[in-house]
C-alpha cells in the first residue's frame, strides 16, 4: 500500500507583489485539484482580490470557488521604500465591487502583532509575536497567510476545521482552519504550494537572475543560477535530500 504522494511546488526567486499573479495562478489550481471550494487572499489595497475576480473567478472552472480578503486593520503604519510612513487601504470603490462581487473583507487585529501597553511601556503578546517571526524562515508570506485563515475563522467566515487555499502575493498554503484560540492545537499547514526561494525582503537575500531554460527531449528543465556566497548551486538534475 503506498503510503505517499507527491505535489508541485511552485518556488519564486524574490519575494514580492512581482510573483501575484502566479501565485494566484498556482493557488486556483490547487484548490481545484484539492475539491477546496475557499481560497482565503491577504491584501492591503486590494489587487490580489481584483485579479483573482477578473483572471480566474471569470473562468468556468473557477466560477464555483468563493474569495475571502483579509486585510490589515485601521490605521496599521509602514514604511515604504522610500522611507515614509503610510497606511495601506481597500478603496471605498473596490469595497463596493467586494459587495457586489460576494467578498467578504475582514478586517481586525494580526494575531501574531503585539499589543502596546499603556504609556508606551512595551509590548504585550511577545509569545505569539514569536510564533510570526519563525515562520519567517518560509518567507515573509507565510505568517500572513496562516494568520489570514485566523482571521477568517475568527470572523465566521470559514469554518473551523475546514480545508481553504490562503495566499499573498507570493506565497500560498492549503490549511485546515482553526480559531486563533486553537491554532496550536488545531490549524494545520496541509500543503505548500508555493512560496519564494530567495528571500530578498524578509531576509535581505540579493536577488538572483531568472531560471535558465533548456529543451531536453519533450521535456522542459530549469536551472537556478546564483552565487556561492548564499549557498546556492545550479543542479542540472534533481536531486533528494537525503
Amino acid at each position: 500500500m503506498e503510503n505517499s504522494f507527491r505535489l508541485p511546488v511552485t518556488y519564486f526567486l524574490r519575494e514580492g507583489k512581482p510573483n501575484l499573479h502566479e501565485c494566484l495562478k498556482a493557488s486556483f489550481e490547487a484548490a481545484v485539484f484539492h475539491g477546496v471550494q475557499k481560497i482565503v487572499i491577504f491584501t492591503s489595497a486590494g489587487e490580489g482580490v481584483k485579479m483573482a475576480l477578473d483572471d480566474f473567478i471569470s473562468r468556468p472552472e473557477y466560477s464555483s470557488i468563493r474569495l475571502i480578503a483579509v486585510t490589515f486593520p485601521t490605521g496599521m503604519k509602514f514604511t515604504d521604500s522610500d522611507g515614509n510612513r503610510t497606511s495601506p487601504k481597500i478603496s471605498r470603490a473596490d469595497r463596493q465591487l467586494f459587495a457586489e462581487r460576494h467578498v467578504p473583507v475582514v478586517k481586525a487585529h494580526l494575531p501574531f502583532e503585539p499589543i502596546k501597553a499603556a504609556f508606551g511601556r512595551g509590548f504585550l503578546g511577545q509569545d505569539l509575536c514569536l510564533i510570526g517571526n519563525a515562520l519567517g524562515i518560509f518567507g515573509g508570506g507565510m505568517s500572513l497567510c496562516v494568520q489570514a485563515v485566523l482571521m477568517a475563522c475568527d470572523a465566521g467566515v470559514i469554518k473551523e476545521g475546514e480545508h481553504v487555499i490562503s495566499t499573498t502575493s507570493d506565497t500560498a498554503i492549503l490549511a485546515r482552519a482553526s480559531s486563533t484560540e486553537d491554532f496550536l492545537s488545531e490549524f494545520i499547514v496541509r500543503q505548500i504550494v508555493c512560496k519564494p526561494a530567495i528571500l530578498t525582503v524578509g531576509k535581505k537575500e540579493q536577488e538572483v537572475s531568472l531560471p535558465a531554460e533548456s529543451k531536453e527531449g519533450d521535456g522542459e528543465t530549469r536551472t537556478l543560477e546564483a552565487d556561492e556566497q548564499h549557498g546556492l548551486k545550479s543542479p542540472n538534475e534533481p536531486k533528494q535530500l537525503p
